[in-house]
C-alpha cells in the first residue's frame, strides 16, 4: 500500500513535467525557428518479492516513474512568406551561426535585421549594415575582399550634395567560397556600393554598304573612362577614284557625346573591298573616346562590313564596356551567396551566409531566445564538403521566407489530454492508497 502511494506521487510529478513540456511547446507554436521538445519517461527500480518457490516469471513490483529526458524535434517547420530579403529560412539540415561577444550560438530563426555603423568614424558614406538577430547577435559568414572604400568616389550625388565616397567593386564575382569553419566573421552590407565603369576598348561593325553612291552610316555606343556613354559613328562615301577590281569607300570616323555637342576625335580614312565585296583593308584602326582608346574593327573578308551589290543594305555594331552603376538592391540566393544588383544591370557577389552542421544535433543545449549552444554531446560545428573537399551549404536557403515553429498544435492538444488523464489517474492512486492506509490503521486498532 505504501508503495502504491509513492508510485502515485512519482507518476503525478512525472506527468507534471510532461505537462510543462507540452505547455512550452504550445506557448511557442508561433515562435519563428522554435524546435519543440518531447518528454520521454522511464520506470524506476523495482522491488523484488520474496517467493518460497521457483517461478518462471519475474517477481518484482515497479516503484514509479521519472522524466528520463526531453528530446528536441528536428523536423522543419512550415515556411512563412516575407517581403524582406534578409528574412532567411533553411530547408534541410543546418543552423545559422550567431555571436554575442565571445559566445557562439546557433539558431533556425532567420528573422534577421540590420544595425548600421560607420567603418570610418564621422564619414556617413562609409556606413555598412551588419546582419543581426532581433536581440543583437551578429550573423556569421564569409565576406569577400572584392570591394573597398574610396573616399573620393563620386556616387552620383557629389554635385548636388557636395559629398563623395562609396565602396567600389574592384573584382566582380559570381560565387563565394566558404572559408574555414573557424574563420567566419560578421556579414556587412555597404549602404553605398558602386560598380566601376569599364571603358569600351573595342567596337565592332557589321553590315552591307552596297555599291551605290549613297552615304552610309554605322554607329556604336562607347563608354568613356568618365562614365559617359558616347557615340562612335562611321560615315561611308564612295571614293572618287575606284580600284580596277573592287570598291573603295572614304570613311569619316567621329567620337562625340551622345547629344553630339562635344567632339572628342575625328579621323578620315579609306576602306577597300575586293571584287567579291569582302573587306580587304581599312586605314582607321583606333579612336580616342575622351581619353580612352577604342579599337575600330570592321572585320575581314565577309566577317564584318562588306560591299556587295544587289544584297540588302544592313548596319549593326557591337562594343564592349560597361557604364558604372550604383547599388539598387541586395539579394541572397539558395546557396547563401549575397549578391548586389546595380543600376547598370550588373551583379556581383560580396559574401555568403554560413550554415553550420553538427554530428549530433540532439546534443545541442538550449540557451533561450530560440538559440542553441554546442556541447560535448553535439560536437564542434562543421561545414559539409563536396567530393572535392570544398565547403558547401548542405541545405537550401530561402530569402524572403521564415521557418515557423515545428510544433503541431493538434499533436500538442492530444498529448495534453493524455497527460491530463494520466495525471488524474495517478492522483487517484494516491488517494486510494491513502484510504487503504487509513483502513489498515483502523483495523490495527
Amino acid at each position: 500500500m505504501n508503495q502504491a502511494y509513492y508510485s502515485g506521487i512519482s507518476g503525478v510529478m512525472t506527468h507534471q513535467y510532461g505537462m510543462d513540456v507540452v505547455a512550452d511547446n504550445l506557448a511557442n507554436v508561433n515562435t519563428v525557428g522554435f524546435k519543440g521538445s518531447t518528454a520521454e519517461f522511464s520506470d524506476l527500480f523495482s522491488n523484488a518479492l520474496v517467493s518460497a518457490g521457483k517461478t518462471p516469471t519475474a517477481n518484482d513490483i515497479g516503484i514509479g516513474s521519472r522524466l528520463q529526458s526531453t528530446t528536441t524535434q528536428m523536423q522543419n517547420g512550415t515556411f512563412l512568406p516575407s517581403d524582406r530579403f534578409n528574412d532567411l529560412a533553411i530547408s534541410g539540415n543546418g543552423w545559422f551561426g550567431v555571436v554575442s561577444g565571445k559566445e557562439s550560438y546557433y539558431t533556425r530563426a532567420g528573422n534577421f535585421v540590420f544595425d548600421e555603423i560607420q567603418k570610418t568614424a564621422g564619414d556617413a558614406n562609409s556606413s555598412v549594415a551588419r546582419l543581426t538577430t532581433t536581440d543583437g547577435k551578429y550573423v556569421m559568414g564569409t565576406m569577400l575582399t572584392n570591394f573597398s572604400y574610396n573616399g573620393a568616389f563620386d556616387y552620383g550625388d557629389k554635385t548636388p550634395n557636395g559629398v563623395s565616397g562609396a565602396f567600389v567593386i574592384n573584382d566582380p564575382l559570381n560565387d563565394v567560397a566558404l572559408g574555414d569553419v573557424n574563420s567566419q566573421g560578421l556579414l556587412e552590407f555597404p549602404t553605398r556600393l558602386a560598380y566601376p565603369v569599364e571603358p569600351t576598348t573595342q567596337a565592332q561593325f557589321f553590315g552591307n554598304l552596297g555599291t551605290d553612291n549613297v552615304t552610309r552610316t554605322i554607329s556604336a555606343d562607347v563608354v568613356s573612362g568618365n562614365n559617359e556613354r558616347n557615340r562612335l559613328k562611321l560615315t561611308f562615301n564612295l571614293s572618287a577614284i575606284q580600284p580596277t577590281d573592287g570598291v573603295a569607300w572614304d570613311v569619316t570616323a567621329t567620337v562625340t557625346s551622345n547629344d553630339g555637342s562635344v567632339i572628342y576625335d575625328t579621323k578620315n580614312g579609306q576602306a577597300i573591298f575586293n571584287g567579291t565585296g569582302g573587306l580587304s583593308s581599312c586605314t582607321i584602326t583606333s579612336m580616342n573616346n575622351d581619353g580612352t582608346p577604342v579599337a575600330v574593327d570592321l572585320g575581314s573578308g565577309f566577317n564584318g562590313v562588306v560591299s556587295i551589290d544587289g544584297a540588302d543594305i544592313t548596319a549593326s555594331s557591337r562594343s564592349n564596356g560597361v557604364s558604372g552603376g550604383t547599388l539598387t538592391k541586395y539579394g541572397i540566393n539558395s546557396n547563401g551567396v549575397i549578391v548586389a544588383d546595380f543600376s547598370n544591370g550588373r551583379q556581383s557577389a560580396i559574401g555568403r551566409v554560413a550554415v553550420y552542421h553538427f554530428q549530433n544535433d540532439q546534443g545541442l543545449n538550449r540557451a533561450g531566445d530560440t538559440v542553441f549552444q554546442e556541447s560535448n554531446d553535439s560536437g564542434k560545428p562543421i561545414f559539409w564538403t563536396d567530393e572535392n573537399g570544398e565547403a558547401i551549404t548542405g541545405a537550401l536557403l530561402y530569402s524572403g521566407k521564415l521557418e515557423n515553429s515545428n510544433v503541431r498544435m493538434d499533436v500538442g492538444l492530444t498529448d495534453m489530454i493524455i497527460i491530463q488523464r494520466a495525471y488524474q489517474a495517478n492522483a487517484k492512486s494516491i488517494t486510494t492508497g491513502d484510504e487503504l492506509i487509513q483502513k489498515a490503521l483502523q483495523m490495527h486498532r
